[in-house]
């Protein structure tokens, strides 16, 4: 067609020409403007490009501008006439202006957020319209590569894994839940206890959202942990089993958040939604702003107007908080939680929440011998909900035991704990009992699917799907200890991405026998390797801390910086931070590290006590000796062992087990974009988008193939194209065959290559042959004659060849 001619048109022009010609369309970059390129034409070329814009002319350099050409956008960015950046955002800005917010490039699915429901986009007729269809037969979706991802594994037998990455607020959660009813709703109920699987499949993401998603800066529904979701098949494709793994709880966000955010949904959903009974019984009020669950500004540096604000934004979720309230007691339900075990999650809610009002609580420093102050009803009413004894919380939280060694014996002593001290052992107490009760739920959710899946028939050869919903790269205003881990997983995931898609594209072209120059790849290794030394060094001091030494985190972050100094590989991605006005002693407070992403700026403050998942004793023995049975349940098993564990170890631990774990599926990747900064409908903030394009690997994606082919096919699989020729061409051989298929129907040679087992195809060229396949197309019969007379010709051709080099053999 007229795109193919044109494409071919513009393909040879970009390699005969080093140079621009005049009223060629173009993209010109834009400095300091609120968009990264304006559209202009090529008035002049001469060392320089002069191009006309609509605020003028601008010389550039040629480097500088990207070919453009205004058409319809496309479904797939390789489609495009011209594959570049630019080109790639504006069709994705033209196709979200119109509602379709899925785009193909090559294999990997981009995902626009409309920040809007998109009407009819998603329902049971539509998951019926995308089953058994290869993609691109339809819209882009999340339903076309779920459909690929089960047929791949019931044809294959081969695990399956999505990757669903993107920025806080792009839509990954959303797109998760979209891709697992898909799969529920292919994998079929044959049965009850199938149906049984796919309801809790289903509604186990309201639990986790719940007690793992927050209100933050830049979303609404942050997930604050990561989770790879799988979902288990029999050989026959029927859903059997299914279990989530969870990462990394942000715990701080338990007791603190920034201005304008919130804690966990679950303390304002069951503040909205439960019964006043139920809120009379724990004591709880709707109207009242508890510490905990406000920002982390001091009341006493609140103004009145601040506090009013505050309240008012607050009141903007309540309607929400109350549905939701409504939607987790439902899927607690199907999920296998009885009213009773519900009434004990609220009730140890309930005693967080009563226990973050004593934050406050102060001493009077000038007096060493004195003690927090604390206040004995708020103490009471947390105590009672949590099933502990008031004086022992009270004295535990207010005095620290000592103990001294003496000749032949050991003596313990209780010394105050300074108004610091109490505070943190007041959060750790808090952020501790939150992280496990979390834990508890995921593994009610896990222990509920192996409930259901032991009573169908064990089938050792099943496969999974896996999907992994994991946090965004972050950049927030202040980035701590849980951003630096966040932040380690991306740089881990984009590297596999580089590893497992662009290098094995290119090793693919180079196996077959094809030309390749080959691309400069990114390269993320060094940085998670200065990342893996700032860890290793965090345990040290840590676990010093921990046995009573002096170590704090300054001196930490002074020896980080100072280490990755000396290492000529590290030194470029972890520095010290900048001296600015904002920041006028930044020594020893935190560090920058050069992300694939971009500079982030760590600070350092309580890393130490941070990366140590031991609870202090006197807390962990408050939580043993709990008379509420959940509580009591909720304490460390082997609490009597090291006083230091690592948090970042474990959590290294289970990332490289997770790519291990991704190692051995074939993979599917969707990456989300977030339009605007605002949540907003209708925006498409371009700079933010480009930026968030660029990160992703698409520009490195799209420049393989650009210079690549993003379709192949065995040669066995294009005989199903045989109808398209006459049957005497079949007798040729496959090879043959194939050669004369696309020469027949003028698909242009520099569009296709023939490799060792595969014909690799440039974007649109197989879409094209299908529709001919469909169409009933037959050849121009004068050119088949042509062809036929060079194959006969090649053939004599080799026959020669193949005597002269036989013929000095006896």
């Amino acid at each position: 067609g007229l795109l193919r001619r044109v494409r071919a048109h513009a393909w040879k022009a970009m390699r005969s020409r080093s140079r621009f010609q005049v009223n060629d369309l173009v993209y010109v970059p834009c400095q300091g403007k609120a968009v990264p390129f304006s559209s202009g034409v090529v008035v002049e070329v001469t060392d320089q490009v002069v191009v006309l814009t609509d605020d003028g002319c601008h010389s550039c350099a040629p480097d500088e501008l990207r070919l453009r050409f205004d058409g319809e956008s496309c479904q797939d960015n390789t489609s495009l006439v011209y594959l570049n950046d630019a080109s790639i955002l504006q069709n994705l800005k033209a196709r979200h202006q119109e509602d379709a917010i899925y785009t193909y490039t090559a294999s990997v699915l981009l995902a626009v957020n409309p920040y809007h429901n998109v009407e009819g986009l998603y329902s049971q007729d539509q998951c019926a319209r995308y089953r058994g269809k290869h993609i691109g037969a339809l819209p882009p979706h999340p339903y076309a590569i779920a459909d690929a991802a089960y047929r791949a594994l019931v044809r294959e037998h081969k695990n399956q894994a999505f990757i669903i990455s993107g920025e806080s607020g792009a839509g990954k959660t959303e797109t998760a839940k979209i891709v697992m009813q898909y799969l529920g709703f292919v994998s079929g109920s044959s049965s009850s206890i199938t149906a049984q699987i796919q309801q809790r499949i289903l509604q186990a993401q309201p639990i986790l959202e719940s007690f793992g998603n927050a209100v933050t800066m830049r979303n609404n529904n942050s997930s604050r942990f990561g989770k790879y979701n799988r979902i288990f098949f029999d050989e026959t494709g029927t859903l059997v089993d299914a279990g989530v793994t969870t990462y990394l709880l942000e715990s701080s966000r338990v007791v603190t958040h920034g201005n304008l955010e919130r804690s966990y949904h679950c303390f304002y959903e069951m503040l909205s939604g439960l019964a006043e009974e139920k809120l009379s019984q724990w004591q709880l009020s709707r109207e009242k702003q508890y510490i905990i669950l406000s920002s982390d500004t001091k009341p006493s540096e609140v103004t009145k107007d601040q506090a009013e604000y505050e309240r008012t934004w607050h009141i903007q979720f309540q309607e929400r908080d109350q549905k939701n309230f409504q939607r987790l007691c439902d899927a607690l339900r199907v999920v296998g939680f009885s009213e009773e075990d519900m009434d004990s999650i609220f009730q140890v809610l309930a005693g967080l929440v009563h226990l973050g009002d004593l934050s406050l609580a102060e001493r009077d420093e000038g007096q060493e011998s004195s003690s927090v102050e604390l206040d004995e009803e708020i103490l009471e009413k947390a105590a009672g909900l949590l099933g502990m004894d008031a004086d022992e919380l009270s004295s535990a939280l207010r005095r620290r035991k000592v103990r001294v060694l003496h000749p032949g014996r050991e003596s313990v002593h209780e010394v105050p704990r300074t108004t610091s001290q109490f505070r943190h052992a007041l959060h750790s107490l808090i952020k501790a009992l939150y992280k496990r009760l979390f834990e508890r739920l995921v593994d009610r959710i896990n222990g509920s699917f192996q409930e259901l899946s032991s009573q169908s028939e064990d089938d050792f050869h099943r496969r999974e799907i896996g999907i992994l919903d994991i946090y965004g790269f972050e950049r927030l205003q202040r980035n701590s200890f849980e951003q630096l881990c966040i932040n380690l997983a991306n740089e881990r995931l984009q590297q596999y991405f580089v590893e497992n898609v662009l290098m094995a594209e290119q090793d693919l072209y180079r196996r077959e026998g094809l030309p390749w120059p080959g691309l400069v790849l990114p390269d993320s290794s060094p940085v998670v390797s200065a990342i893996g030394h700032t860890f290793r060094i965090l345990d040290e001091y840590s676990q010093q801390l921990a046995k009573g030494f002096e170590k704090t985190d300054e001196s930490f972050c002074q020896k980080t910086v100072d280490e990755a100094q000396k290492d000529p590989a590290r030194r470029e991605f972890l520095r010290q931070l900048r001296v600015s006005k904002r920041r006028p002693t930044a020594v020893n407070e935190g560090f920058m590290v050069k992300h694939y992403a971009g500079l982030v700026e760590y600070n350092t403050k309580g890393w130490l006590d941070k990366n140590n998942d031991r609870l202090l004793p006197d807390c962990e023995e408050l939580i043993g000796s709990s008379s509420f049975e959940l509580v009591a349940s909720l304490k460390d098993e082997d609490m009597g062992k090291a006083p230091f564990r690592s948090i970042s170890k474990k959590y290294c631990t289970d990332l490289e087990n997770l790519l291990q774990t991704l190692s051995s599926c074939q993979l599917h990747y969707i990456r989300c974009f977030k339009p605007n900064d605002f949540q907003k409908a209708g925006v498409f903030d371009e700079t933010l988008v480009l930026d968030q394009i660029v990160q992703c690997g698409t520009v490195e994606l799209v420049k393989l193939m650009h210079d690549g082919y993003p379709n192949r096919c065995r040669f066995q699989e294009m005989l199903r194209f045989r109808d398209l020729l006459p049957e005497s061409f079949q007798r040729y051989g496959t090879r043959t065959f194939i050669e004369a298929l696309l020469l027949a129907y003028d698909v242009p040679v520099e569009d296709w290559a023939l490799g060792m087992s595969r014909v690799f195809l440039r974007a649109g060229q197989l879409k094209a042959l299908e529709d001919l396949r469909s169409a009933g197309a037959a050849p121009d019969p004068e050119k088949l004659k042509i062809i036929m007379r060079q194959i006969i010709r090649k053939k004599w051709v080799r026959a020669v060849h193949a005597i002269g080099f036989l013929r000095p053999f006896p």
